[in-house]
């Protein structure tokens, strides 16, 4: 059986910058009127730290990897909860889901997944531009 190793990879890398860059272009991180709630912007938020807990737990070195893999669970589920109402949230969340199911892949690149999940997969990286 072959192992999963956690390490963060150039792969990861380039699967959570399209995100950052879905994030930043939604407003997450900048300074916002308080008398102007953005839609999604709980979502995105939350897809946000989503990808830095994802990125943390495949951080080569990381000795917490366990603790940052195990609370970015946590944090889907909150996503899972949310429907978005924006493009942005819509790109947010789907960048999550591409994330979560690049996990199926190791790191020589074999897909360990279903083929159903591979036709997902790339069907959200077509549709995020990430093909």
């Amino acid at each position: 059986m072959t192992e999963h190793v956690h390490t963060i990879s150039r792969r990861h890398l380039l699967n959570a910058a399209p995100a950052a860059m879905v994030l930043a272009g939604s407003g997450i991180g900048t300074a916002v009127a308080a008398h102007a709630p953005q839609p999604d912007a709980e979502l995105t938020g939350l897809c946000f730290e989503y990808q830095r807990l994802h990125a943390l737990a495949y951080l080569e070195g990381n000795d917490a990897w366990e603790a940052a893999h195990h609370e970015s669970w946590q944090v889907v589920d909150k996503i899972n909860d949310l429907a978005p109402v924006t493009q942005a949230g819509h790109r947010a969340k789907a960048a999550v889901a591409v994330a979560q199911m690049e996990e199926n892949r190791l790191k020589d690149g074999t897909w360990m997944g279903g083929t159903d999940e591979l036709f997902a997969l790339n069907m959200l990286k077509d549709w995020l531009g990430e093909a």
